[in-house]
């Protein structure tokens, strides 16, 4: 072939720029020869433009054929990466099994823990204008007078609405022939349908603009109402033949709220608008702000507007002495911030959350440091391995790679395998909290995309470290085991330990010592036969019978020998009674505001309540009489308490103090005992709400049943809901009781993952003590010297950490303690059994390994590297 020069608009410097020399050659005889066959056939500006075309192709499929096979090289290095992993993990299969186990636990219950918390977190804020709506209330009492709403809308422009609520409790209603119960139904005013952006289902949003109209929420409708059945315009009875029309049917409200409404019925004509008392303190006010920058505004005037509203009643010093103030209160944070009286429903308290984010944060701690020292002390048997890819050329950046993969490998398992014990996990977790996670949250985005951030957190920080620790040997120390020799001491992994174990020694006793509380509160004498008394709301027909023929209802029970007593009152014991102003008609400076029982003559006996001393000679009588409580006797300050009148000032009535009874715990624990009056009179018999009946036998199920038969046939088709007071006294300890189970099971968790990070680490140093052990004991060392030598850094540490703990606990759980007003005496041996149950098990840990290198046979042990 005859030469031709190239063409002179194709510099050979644009080819060698992307073609390597090797190539060059080779494409430009292919390309000439081209050139050549075209310049005859087609001409030389047709040959010359197909010359720069193949020139430009040939160039870009060089260069991207590179980057694939760029691409596959890189494939194919993690694909090995990952058949290593998969291989390691089947050759230590025990280790890699503590390993991704562990790991998946701590992932697993931190991550219920999570939704735990991001659910208590949401409270309200299901609602669009949450961030706008504010509880009036005082410093110590959730609900104020209704007159309080409408004031506080006139007198302040910046408050765009009021609404105000009235929840008076579980209540029958009957449509049809029977009764039956709407656990939380709510006296509101209109405006709760725009403030709170109720969703309708049918009606609109006019449905409480007319008396006695109801609004029910869409689960609430469809228990009263059969499927397909007309709603709007029904008439359903309540208690006391009370109809109401219903207007509306809303969706269901958030589970997410402590407004549990299953009805709303108008406030038009009721009550709440009619009462003009400004000491009655008995709504829920929330007020919708013009916006959110107003709130400072609307708070500096709240004092002003607070004696404003009580002039006449009490003077700026009796408020400041009374330190009982108006204040306004985000909506969103009523669940987790405010524990006042009377407040709409249990309330849970923000220190959970901090107490259950340490738990999760802990958790996480532990299983991470678990998985660094398992991992390392794992990959110390490869040290060789590492040596001879150095030796193949193998850089630091490679070897790094490689195990930060292996370790993203292992971790990734470990957190599929923690989906599966989360959502298996999650019917028990529910009920140990209290709570309804549902498996729909656990798979949800958001928290799919928590995992995802806990995916690469934890793989960078427990694979970074052991890539950095293992790739920096040479190739001399990886081929002799020289690492080992050098890995002996590693401070950082010791102290990481030793902060697991300061973590399980300090949640160990706390769980002992709420245990043991728990323990008091239960033998703590009540003063009162809380175990045998069944308390029964009177509902609808019920009442009405019990209120008409109550001698005659007592008789019937009193009929069956297991029954010893049956009263009624006003309240069910275990909560704390409504406060009214009550003094000595010979004494009126001298005012209280004790808590006010009604009940009848036989409550003292039903319930057992030591009577101190009393001249009432006859359960029959005449009039008014009082009992007072021991607190309330000494509050009076009177010489002659027993035949005083005393006057209740809030409901304007007189009566004889005629007895004196011993202090009881009539509300939980958390208080003191509170100053009490029980007031006793056939003229209040309407007051009395709770049928209470003392029972003398162990068949209680066979007792309720004869009771339910004896109410049904005194009153036919009658709502009966029954209670034990007993339970209803453990209801006050479910935050403790659910904050034990759950601390209970997570310390022995953290515990036990603590424990397998020791024996992890100390597997490791055994392993890099067993030729230094072995020279011991070929030079007559004992065995008991041996395990002295090699446990006596972790034992002393270990005993460090128990006096760092100890003071640690004991001022948390004094504080924790603050909250009982009777509370048990923290004992040295509260701290001392926990600190000893985890130093016994780090111990077995420890000897275990020594033990095994030091039987081990000195020839092996010499032999090891």
């Amino acid at each position: 072939m005859k030469p031709l020069k190239t063409p002179p608009d194709l510099p050979e410097k644009f080819l060698t720029f992307f073609v390597p020399d090797e190539l060059l050659e080779e494409f430009m005889g292919d390309l000439e020869e081209i050139y050549e066959d075209r310049l005859i056939e087609h001409g030389k500006r047709y040959a010359q433009l197909m010359y720069w075309i193949d020139a430009i192709h040939f160039i870009f499929g060089f260069t991207y054929r590179s980057k694939i096979n760029n691409q596959l090289n890189q494939l194919a290095m993690f694909r090995s990466y990952f058949k290593i992993a998969y291989r390691n993990m089947l050759r230590y299969k025990f280790f890699s099994l503590i390993n991704v186990v562990g790991l998946a636990i701590g992932i697993s219950m931190s991550l219920l823990i999570v939704i735990h918390l991001s659910n208590e977190l949401s409270y309200e804020k299901d609602f669009p204008k949450h961030e706008r709506i504010f509880r009036l209330s005082s410093n110590k009492w959730a609900k104020m007078p209704p007159l309080l709403a409408t004031e506080f809308k006139e007198k302040l422009p910046e408050v765009k609405e009021v609404c105000r609520f009235f929840d008076f409790g579980p209540r029958a209603y009957a449509y049809g022939q029977n009764e039956l119960l709407i656990e939380s139904p709510f006296i509101a005013d209109p405006s709760i349908i725009d403030m709170f952006d109720l969703q309708f289902i049918e009606g609109g949003v006019d449905a409480l603009k007319e008396p006695s109209s109801v609004i029910l929420t869409e689960s609430m409708a469809n228990r009263i109402f059969v499927s397909g059945q007309k709603r709007i315009g029904e008439v359903i009875t309540f208690d006391g033949g009370w109809k109401q029309t219903v207007t509306g049917i809303i969706k269901d409200l958030p589970q997410n709220t402590h407004l549990k409404a299953d009805c709303f019925i108008s406030s038009i004509n009721s009550f709440i608008t009619k009462n003009e008392s400004r000491a009655w303190s008995g709504v829920s006010i929330f007020a919708l702000l013009e916006n959110v920058h107003s709130l400072e505004k609307v708070r500096s005037k709240l004092f002003d507007f607070e004696l404003a509203f009580y002039d006449g009643i009490a003077t700026k010093q009796e408020l400041v002495e009374a330190n009982d103030y108006f204040e306004l209160m985000p909506i969103s944070d009523i669940h987790l911030q405010s524990n006042k009286e009377k407040e709409i429903e249990t309330n849970s308290d923000i220190s959970f959350i901090y107490i259950f984010s340490a738990l999760a944060i802990f958790i996480l701690i532990v299983v991470v440091i678990n998985f660094i020292n398992l991992f390392v002390a794992q990959s110390l048997n490869r040290i060789k391995e590492i040596g001879l890819r150095k030796v193949l050329g193998a850089i630091k950046a490679q070897l790094a790679v490689q195990f930060l993969s292996e370790a993203f490998f292992l971790v990734i398992i470990s957190v599929l395998l923690a989906l599966t014990i989360a959502y298996f996990a999650l019917p028990f977790y529910n009920e140990l909290a209290a709570i309804s996670i549902t498996s729909n949250q656990l798979f949800s985005l958001e928290y799919l995309g928590y995992l995802s951030i806990l995916v690469i957190t934890i793989g960078l920080i427990s694979g970074g470290y052991p890539a950095y620790y293992l790739s920096r040997f040479g190739i001399r120390e990886g081929l002799t085991n020289k690492g080992l020799n050098i890995s002996g001491k590693l401070p950082i992994r010791t102290a990481l330990v030793a902060f697991q174990f300061l973590i399980s020694i300090s949640l160990l006793s706390a769980t002992f010592i709420v245990s043991q509380q728990m323990k008091f509160i239960q033998s703590k004498s009540m003063g009162f036969a809380e175990d045998e008394v069944v308390a029964i709301k009177l509902h609808g027909k019920l009442r009405d019978q019990a209120i008409e023929h109550r001698e005659k209802m007592k008789a019937e029970l009193l009929k069956y020998p297991d029954i010893a007593q049956v009263s009624f009152s006003s309240y069910l014991i275990g909560s704390r009674f409504g406060l009214e102003p009550f003094y000595l008609k010979n004494n009126p400076e001298n005012e209280l505001t004790p808590r006010v029982l009604i009940a009848d003559t036989d409550l003292i006996e039903t319930l057992g309540i030591e009577i101190v001393e009393s001249n009432l000679k006859s359960k029959q009588f005449s009039g008014r009489k009082y009992f007072v409580n021991e607190t309330a006797a000494q509050l009076l300050q009177t010489t002659q308490l027993l035949g005083s009148t005393g006057v209740n000032s809030w409901q304007n009535n007189e009566g004889e103090i005629v007895g004196v009874v011993k202090d009881f715990h009539f509300a939980s624990l958390h208080q003191a005992v509170d100053p009490l009056i029980i007031q006793v009179s056939e003229e209040d018999q309407n007051a009395l709400s709770y049928l209470l009946i003392r029972t003398k036998t162990q068949n209680l199920s066979a007792t309720l049943e004869k009771i339910n038969t004896t109410l049904t046939d005194i009153a036919p088709g009658a709502l009966i809901v029954t209670a034990l007071i007993d339970e209803n006294m453990e209801l006050s300890y479910r935050a403790e009781a659910s904050m034990f189970a759950i601390f209970k099971l997570f310390s022995t968790i953290i515990i036990g993952l603590a424990c397998i990070g020791l024996f992890a680490l100390f597997a490791f140093v055994a392993q890099a003590k067993t030729k230094e052990m072995g020279i011991r004991k070929t030079l007559g060392a004992s065995m008991g010297q041996l395990l002295f030598i090699m446990s006596k850094s972790y034992i002393i540490i270990l005993v460090i950490i128990v006096f760092i703990a100890v003071p640690i606990t004991w001022y948390f759980s004094s504080d924790w303690l603050n909250n009982f007003a009777f509370r048990m005496d923290l004992k040295w041996w509260h701290f001392i059994i926990p600190a000893l149950t985890v130093l016994s098990l780090a111990g077995i840990a420890i000897v275990f390994q020594s033990w095994k290198v030091a039987t081990r046979n000195p020839v092996d042990s010499l032999k090891s590297e």
